[in-house]
């Protein structure tokens, strides 16, 4: 029996210490890629759960069966899993070599939605598959992100001259706003903008060349709000929301109750006011609002951090891959996320103009959430080489 007891310990240390070899085996790199799928994993069942929460009561009364909103993100979700293992075992190098294609099929389908698609809320931003809408300006997340790394790998240290380097990216950033402000998708094109520009200034452009793509992005988005009325409304309600507060001041100053009712702990889960109609988009865009209303500001501030370590930590990866085309496509990746989670949050707490932009991973939405699956098995593909 001593003899029984003494081999169980025995193997019981051994596997320990096996364990504990192993993980200090592990590279730093290794270490921060299990940290990012890690939280990646939580935000997207917090998403799930977040998603049924807000939405049941608007899905049950639309649609009789509160887990309807519920149902369809968890089949996008699988979907999602199943384009991120492709993506995960892609060559990069035949993306490398298609991406000009890849992003000239992208303007194919902008523009076929102008032709083929029907108005939503003033908007034609979409296309009708199989029974489901699909946002081909997602598509430009894969796609822009694609050339513009293969752009600067051919480019190098050409991007510090603006004939040669810059303008001939400017030229195809220029089609890619002229497509979505004819949607009219203002918000996305302004989005891009500043993509290329952390883009650009991470790939070492000269500092007077952003300087004049930051003058021209201004004076476009004044004319383009000067003379949309909507859109002049909507700067209007973000200064001062009570002053049209049953129209473009509505979902601002919802938001705002929503924050207030919050407070530092929250109204509990299922407790939320605001998603009974009160919030637009309670599901989709103002999410966050539901989030900070039932977990306060302890909880909302917790996704935050959440969503602050995913980002630092795809950063440190992306820096220390040696790779152009890689570092490239990893840098491009953690900025879509920054602006996202900074414009979302930013709008849901009043500090932006209302602009339609989910939550990533998060918010309701099919073809956002496949497409950041994509990003993320991108992302871990691109990775790889860090390691190596």
């Amino acid at each position: 029996m001593n003899s029984i007891i003494f081999r169980t310990r025995h193997f019981i240390a051994d596997l320990r210490h096996h364990r504990h070899t192993q993980a200090q085996s592990l590279s730093p790199i290794s270490r921060e890629r299990r940290a990012i799928f890690f939280i990646i994993l939580c935000i997207t069942l917090f998403g799930l759960l977040m998603v049924y929460e807000s939405s049941s009561i608007y899905a049950y009364r639309t649609t009789a069966d509160p887990a309807h909103f519920f149902k369809r993100q968890f089949a996008f979700s699988l979907i999602g899993v199943a384009f991120l293992f492709l993506t995960l075992f892609a060559d990069l190098e035949s993306l490398r070599k298609k991406s000009k294609e890849i992003l000239l099929f992208t303007f194919l389908l902008l523009g076929l939605v102008l032709l083929v698609s029907k108005k939503v809320g003033g908007a034609r931003r979409w296309i009708q598959l199989f029974g489901f809408n699909f946002q081909p300006s997602e598509l430009l997340k894969i796609s822009f992100l694609l050339y513009c790394a293969d752009y600067a790998r051919r480019k190098g240290i050409l991007l510090k001259d603006f004939k040669k380097g810059l303008l001939p990216l400017l030229v195809v950033l220029s089609v890619i706003f002229t497509l979505l402000v004819v949607q009219p998708d203002l918000g996305t094109a302004l989005f891009w903008i500043s993509w290329t520009l952390l883009f650009l200034f991470l790939h070492r452009a000269r500092g007077r060349h952003l300087l004049v793509i930051i003058i021209l992005g201004v004076v476009l988005s004044f004319f383009l709000i000067k003379f949309y009325p909507y859109r002049f409304r909507r700067i209007i309600a973000y200064l001062n929301p009570f002053a049209d507060p049953k129209g473009a001041g509505f979902q601002l100053i919802q938001s705002q109750i929503a924050f207030g009712q919050g407070g530092i702990l929250g109204v509990g889960l299922g407790g939320s006011l605001q998603k009974l109609f009160f919030l637009p988009a309670a599901h989709t865009d103002f999410i966050y609002s539901i989030i900070a209303e039932e977990f306060g500001l302890w909880g909302s501030l917790g996704l935050l951090a959440l969503y602050f370590f995913l980002i630092h930590k795809m950063f440190m990866v992306a820096i220390n891959t040696k790779n152009a085309f890689r570092r490239s496509i990893l840098l491009g990746i953690v900025f879509i996320f920054f602006l996202e989670v900074t414009i979302n949050i930013g709008v849901s707490c009043g500090f932006f103009p209302t602009k339609g932009l989910s939550l990533p991973l998060v918010s309701y939405g099919g073809s956002s959430l496949v497409i950041h699956y994509v990003l993320i098995g991108l992302f871990f593909n691109a990775s790889k080489e860090v390691e190596t």
